[in-house]
């Protein structure tokens, strides 16, 4: 590919143009032809890259954006993927604490599934979770055992309540969770009730206090 281009670069225009118009050569060098140019946006100081994006070369339609650690500008924080047709992203691939992979719907933009990866390994699929399309939110948790391939729990959330309506194990054995029950306490439920021989004793006090004509308030706290 560099030859190619030191090739063409060294040619006049118009050979440039015969040269690349050429079916033989098209075909001899068709591994060889850049399929994209970029394009470097470097921050605010003018030295480290914030960013490189990648265009079709023959329509010029955005196909990737890589996007670079703040402090590093050597090491990548993510991946943005574009629809070749539309432009429209369909994968952002991060790398911050761990790898994970976004994957968007192509005709609405809106994201279809979010794949984490294990912390150690990222060949591993540590859990899947995908989203309803109408609200945005997560509707399925697909968590996976430590060989990063079989499935182990398999949850299902209401996108309005966002409670779990299903769990589902590697047994294909399905429950729905049951909610934990309210205890509430009742600002009388402490009050110790009276047994027969008090009632009995407060029954004779009450009749000879109105026995003696006594009046409550005339009795001295």
């Amino acid at each position: 590919m560099k030859l190619l281009t030191a090739i063409q670069q060294a040619l006049p225009a118009n050979s440039r143009k015969n040269l690349s118009d050429n079916v033989h050569l098209k075909v001899l060098y068709s591994n060889m032809l850049p399929e994209t140019r970029e394009e470097v946006v470097y921050r605010k100081n003018g030295r480290s890259v914030d960013r490189v994006i990648e265009f079709d070369i023959q329509t010029g339609v955005k196909v990737k954006t890589t996007h670079y650690d703040y402090f590093n500008d050597k090491k990548i924080r993510s991946v943005d993927e574009y629809d070749r047709k539309t432009g429209k992203k369909i994968r952002t691939v991060n790398y911050v604490l761990y790898k994970s992979v976004d994957e968007y719907d192509a005709e609405t933009g809106k994201k279809l599934r979010t794949i984490n990866f294990n912390v150690k390994d990222e060949t591993k699929i540590s859990s899947i979770q995908e989203y309803d399309l109408d609200t945005g939110k997560i509707v399925t948790i697909s968590i996976y055992k430590r060989d990063g391939k079989t499935v182990s729990i398999i949850k299902r959330i209401d996108p309005v309540t966002e409670k779990v309506t299903s769990w589902i194990n590697n047994k294909n054995t399905g429950y729905k969770p049951v909610e934990p029950v309210k205890i509430m306490t009742r600002c009388y439920d402490n009050i110790k009730i009276a047994d027969n021989k008090d009632k009995e004793d407060i029954a004779k006090l009450i009749d000879n206090l109105y026995c003696n004509n006594l009046k409550f308030e005339n009795i001295e706290a």
